[in-house]
């Protein structure tokens, strides 16, 4: 809880309960960005990643040779520069001495859910902005896109459908298959393993009947459900992205990140012309992604 910062008057007085209520409202909230997001604690104006291609592979040394020796490929930098957020209220003197309804010992609650929401909707942000040309990563790319490029120059890659599609048997195959074909900026196969579908819950059944189902849903033929989850496959329902077709397959190795430089934090203070207490809250974060390995999506069809 933060310390009021003033020492007396009606504000001060007010401040202890009125906070408790704000940072519990916080903290109910459900907060589902906190799930994916890899949230990192910032002590500067930003952050910055920079991107490296690792040493290829091993080359064989003839006998009386010296060993070949080469450098890492470094590629660009990404910078997440924090933005502040903030949102007050105003008590005044009539209104708490005259507040029939308890209206007053609402009114924190409701900046707290304020607060929660902006962050969760930010936080939600780089993957409504997944297939846009102007929120782009270490390739210059959009976090989903048919061409990303290596940093050896080779062959580009695609983490999205050719044609975007809605969620179903076919495009989540197309998904997985993505993965077990997955490169490194050397052209060397790595190994990322999907866990987790986010999709908005208009989309609930479909994937149930995906990843849920014994057989092929909707067959005659009595075939075996193939993509039936083994227990390993999570699906997340998302009311936050603005995009109800769109959906993503993720890996718990994505590079989706969010960076707090402050994190919600409560002053108070009083009007002494008026009488009035005055109450705001404030933070400070930045969002984004660097490297797009790690999530599949498609904006649907």
């Amino acid at each position: 809880m933060a310390v009021p910062t003033s020492t007396g008057g009606f504000a001060a007085l007010l401040a202890p309960g009125l906070f408790r209520v704000m940072f519990n409202s916080i903290d109910r909230q459900p907060n589902q960005w906190l799930q994916v997001m890899n949230v990192e604690t910032s002590a500067r104006a930003y952050e910055e990643d920079t991107k490296m291609a690792g040493l290829g592979s091993m080359v064989e040394k003839p006998e009386g040779e010296t060993v070949a020796f080469t450098e890492p490929i470094i590629g660009s930098t990404v910078r997440y520069t924090h933005s502040s957020y903030g949102l007050g209220w105003r008590i005044t003197r009539e209104m708490w001495d005259d507040d029939l309804y308890n209206m007053m010992s609402k009114m924190p609650k409701e900046i707290g859910v304020a607060a929660s929401y902006r962050v969760e909707v930010d936080a939600w942000s780089p993957l409504n902005n997944a297939f846009s040309s102007s929120y782009v990563g270490y390739d210059g790319l959009a976090l989903c896109h048919v061409a990303h490029t290596r940093l050896d120059g080779g062959a580009t890659s695609a983490n999205k459908p050719s044609t975007d599609v809605d969620f179903s048997a076919t495009a989540y195959q197309a998904s997985l298959d993505h993965y077990k074909t997955l490169t490194d900026d050397r052209g060397r196969p790595i190994v990322m393993t999907p866990g987790l579908i986010v999709v908005d819950p208009t989309f609930e059944w479909q994937v149930k009947e995906v990843i849920m189902s014994e057989h092929v849903p909707y067959s005659t033929n009595n075939e075996i459900n193939v993509l039936k989850s083994d227990g390993s496959m999570e699906y997340m329902l998302v009311r936050y992205l603005t995009d109800a077709d769109s959906w993503f397959c993720m890996s718990a190795e994505h590079d989706l990140n969010f960076f707090w430089r402050v994190r919600p934090e409560t002053s108070e203070a009083d009007d002494f012309l008026s009488g009035d207490a005055l109450y705001k809250v404030y933070a400070r974060y930045s969002k984004g992604f660097s490297e797009w390995r790690g999530v599949y999506g498609s904006s649907g069809g």
